[in-house]
């Protein structure tokens, strides 16, 4: 029977990029809040099930409780990234379509990577939210069961997202594969760490599909100097280091100088190599080591998560009368 699906990650907006800006914590309490009201508005407007996955917070176990037609699914239980991954495989096993995403970036690419192909409707929860939306619940759980039951089609109101897609040759000849949705970073370090980019001095290069002037995180970066929209073709190369120089948020709430040595446009399909040694940080979280003599080719192509417009959804839904109430008459007996 299929449904809509809900992941949420109790770790977003928790990281150490929080403990380094002005700025709070995501409470759980919040989250807990938000997935209620994604599921009671995606049951009223005629989802058959809403199916969560397990987190390590419990928060959807306490968002769902009480809740007729709702369910858990168990994963992993890793209290990492995989958690997220691997809930998303699971929710699109069970033809749970779309999934309503509680997280920033990082949260969207795991689902991405779990659910190639999926519908996804991404609510902003994390440190850094350039690819999921700020929407309210019951908005995001409304468009989400209208397009569950096909009462709105997923092709009218839903994209493909832009994709980077990473080829790494390292030096053995062995080819690794990866992916960002919306920005890839060199860093100048020899290690992963703590996943969060915090210095700006140590970024070398930054590829952004999403480039916006009003974002923070990485892409920003990008977004200060070339703007580009998410719909928009293709992505953006930034090389640091030179004589150029820009003021840009990394973190929240705390603004840093760059220099900039050259900004370039990348095409859709055309390809950019990244060479070691560094960490290469996907969608602002550093991930992989990239040694001396290894190269990542990095690839934009339209390809992404089928991301549900929900504003779009509601306007169609209004428009079909889909929200009115049917008028029943009085039986008079007659």
């Amino acid at each position: 029977m299929p449904g809509v699906g809900v992941i949420v990650n109790p770790w977003a907006g928790k990281d150490v990029r929080r403990l380094h800006a002005p700025t709070g914590h995501s409470p759980d309490s919040a989250k807990v809040g938000v997935v209620r009201r994604v599921a009671i508005a995606a049951l009223d407007a005629g989802a058959d099930r809403v199916v969560a996955a397990r987190d390590r917070g419990g928060i959807a176990e306490r968002a769902l409780r009480g809740l007729d037609r709702t369910e858990l699914v168990d994963g992993p239980d890793t209290g990492s990234a995989l958690d997220s991954r691997r809930g998303a495989t699971q929710l699109a096993e069970l033809d749970c379509s779309p999934i309503v995403v509680l997280g920033g970036d990082g949260t969207c690419r795991d689902v991405a990577l779990g659910a190639p192909g999926c519908a996804m409707v991404a609510i902003s929860t994390g440190t850094n939210n350039v690819f999921p939306r700020f929407v309210d619940g019951s908005s995001a759980g409304t468009a989400a069961g209208l397009v569950s039951t096909g009462a709105v089609a997923l092709a009218a109101v839903a994209r493909p997202a832009k994709v980077l897609h990473v080829s790494i040759e390292r030096p053995d000849g062995s080819v690794e594969h990866d992916l960002a949705l919306v920005d890839v970073a060199l860093i100048d370090e020899a290690r992963t760490g703590a996943r969060a980019v915090l210095r700006s001095s140590s970024v070398r290069v930054v590829v952004a599909t999403i480039a916006s002037p009003a974002s923070t995180g990485l892409s920003a970066i990008a977004g200060r100097l070339s703007p580009l929209g998410r719909n928009s073709p293709g992505a953006v190369v930034v090389r640091l280091g030179g004589s150029r120089r820009v003021r840009v948020p990394i973190v929240p709430g705390v603004v840093d100088e760059l220099g900039v040595e050259s900004v370039e446009g990348l095409l859709d399909g055309e390809s950019v190599e990244l060479r070691g040694p560094g960490v290469l940080a996907f969608d602002g979280e550093r991930d992989r080591v990239l040694p001396a003599g290894a190269i990542a080719t990095v690839v934009v192509r339209v390809d992404g998560p089928f991301v549900v417009d929900v504003e779009r959804t509601l306007h169609c839904a209004a428009n079909q009368r889909l929200f009115d109430v049917p008028n029943v008459e009085a039986d008079d007996g007659n």
